[in-house]
């Protein structure tokens, strides 16, 4: 099997590691964006806004307002193999 590779927000990274759930679905993905510079995807449907008083819901791979991770809905579908 190839190694996987995501393709999120324009850009192919190389994956590091892959968390599944108990369900077996994709929970987190770590993957490389540069030379010992790892970033972070979790799997959710909603994010918080801004002013971290509401929740909103997203359909694409979106970051967190303040830390340096995403969220998306699928992380199954943003996997591609080259």
């Amino acid at each position: 099997m190839k190694q996987p590779k995501i393709k999120i927000f324009g850009n192919v990274h190389k994956v590091m590691q892959i968390e599944f759930n108990k369900d077996g679905l994709i929970e987190k993905i770590v993957y490389q964006v540069g030379e010992n510079v790892n970033k972070t995807a979790f799997r959710g449907d909603l994010i918080i806004n801004q002013s971290l008083t509401k929740q909103r819901k997203i359909q694409e791979p979106t970051l967190h307002p303040y830390h340096d991770y995403a969220y998306a809905p699928s992380l199954e579908r943003l996997l591609v193999t080259t």
